[in-house]
Formats: structure tokens, C-alpha cells, sequence
């Protein structure tokens, strides 16, 4: 009984191990640089943001044509700053950095057609998702690049739709095969209000006035990144 219990922990392991190797061989991920181009009357209102992307990808065949792919990404899409004297109390003698920054953070889901051999392997793809607009103001010290404070100024939901293209170019198979990632998605977002440079006015008193924007927010986001996968 005892050898029949151990043989059963044993194989119920190597069941795990399998699933978990199948796992591993089907997924795939990539991190990239990426741009963003408002469009319409977004445009208008914001300028190009910067910022990075994460992709994981479920490779649904044995072949690699069809994956799920998800995606999210953070932009900073504009930023001011000043310099201020920390508090009435303490006077002039101590200087702080005030600095507000503009946040997209847009997140999507779907699937992925990709052609899986060649030295040039295009894919296309779609999803579905939303885009969080976030802007913070946070508090640093004149000569230290640490913050001790922050604030939430504006926080907004939109969601959109998404569909885009690129290339994979691989650059090195080893035992974990490397890829160039380049490609773009446009994003139909839904209408939002926002914050731009400008929209918050300091009034006496320590008030602030927000003043939001509002659009829609289709934009186009452009990549530079590299993929891995076993």
C-alpha cells in the first residue's frame, strides 16, 4: 500500500510538471517601448505620450497562428512642474519640487493571428479593454529625487476597442528564443474627461481649481520591443 501511495504521489507530480511545462511551452511574452498619437478631438487637447507595454500571449494551436493575447500599458502623456517653499511655517529655508503628472493606462484583451515561420512573421490582432486616465501631483525634495507625498488630482475610466499589426523578427534561438517586436494598435476609446498641462489653477488659500477635458480618446499606439518564448 505504501509503495502503491508513493507511486501515486509520484505520477500525480509528473502530471503537474507536464501541465505546467505545456503551459510554459504555449506562452509567450513581450515588453516594449511604446508611443502614443491621440487622434480627433483627442488630439487636440493632449499631446504624443511615452511610456512602456507588457504582453502575454496563449498560444491556442500547436502551429502559433492563432494566440490570446493581453495587453496593458502605462503613458505620460504631459507634466508640469514647480518649485515652492514647503510650508508657510517653515518659510523659504526648505524648497520642495511640485510636480504633476498625466497618466494613460490602457489595457486590452483578444486574439492574435500570426504567421509562425520565416524571417519575417506578421501578425494582426483585436480586443476589447479600457483605458484609465490618472492624474497625481506628488511632492519631492529640491535636491532628492524622493517623494514623501502624493495626490490623486483626477481619476477616469473609458472603455475601448482595439485592433493593430506588426512584425516579429527573430534575433536569437537559444534555449529561450528572442524576437524584435514592432507593430501598432489603434484604440476607439469612449468619451472621458482628462487632465492636461493647465488644468489645475492654484488659487490663495491653498485651493486648486480642475478644470477637465472631454473627448473621445481614440488614439494610436506605436511599439519597439522584444518578445521571448521558449
Amino acid at each position: 500500500m505504501a509503495g502503491a501511495a508513493s507511486a501515486q504521489t509520484s505520477t500525480n507530480r509528473d502530471t503537474i510538471e507536464q501541465e505546467h511545462s505545456e503551459l510554459a511551452r504555449r506562452s509567450s511574452g513581450s515588453i516594449s517601448f511604446i508611443q502614443s498619437r491621440p487622434q480627433g478631438a483627442f488630439k487636440r487637447n493632449v499631446g504624443f505620450g511615452y511610456g512602456a507595454d507588457g504582453a502575454y500571449l496563449l498560444r491556442l494551436d500547436d502551429a502559433g497562428i492563432w494566440s490570446l493575447r493581453a495587453n496593458i500599458g502605462v503613458l505620460v502623456y504631459g507634466n508640469e512642474s514647480k518649485r515652492t517653499p514647503l510650508s508657510e511655517t517653515v518659510g523659504g529655508r526648505v524648497q520642495v519640487d511640485v510636480t504633476t503628472t498625466n497618466y494613460i493606462v490602457p489595457m486590452s484583451i483578444g486574439p492574435q493571428l500570426s504567421w509562425p515561420t520565416g524571417r519575417l512573421r506578421p501578425y494582426v490582432n483585436a480586443g476589447v479593454g479600457g483605458q484609465a486616465f490618472v492624474t497625481e501631483s506628488k511632492v519631492e525634495g529640491a535636491d532628492d529625487w524622493a517623494s514623501f507625498a502624493s495626490t490623486t488630482n483626477h481619476s477616469a475610466f473609458a472603455a475601448l476597442w482595439a485592433m493593430g499589426g506588426g512584425i516579429y523578427m527573430p534575433v536569437y534561438d537559444g534555449k529561450r528564443k528572442v524576437e524584435l517586436d514592432m507593430g501598432f494598435q489603434y484604440l476607439s476609446g469612449a468619451r472621458a474627461q482628462y487632465l492636461a498641462p493647465g488644468s489645475i489653477e492654484d488659487l490663495p488659500g491653498a485651493q486648486i481649481r480642475v478644470t477637465p477635458l472631454e473627448s473621445t480618446t481614440h488614439q494610436v499606439i506605436a511599439r519597439v520591443g522584444a518578445r521571448i518564448r521558449l
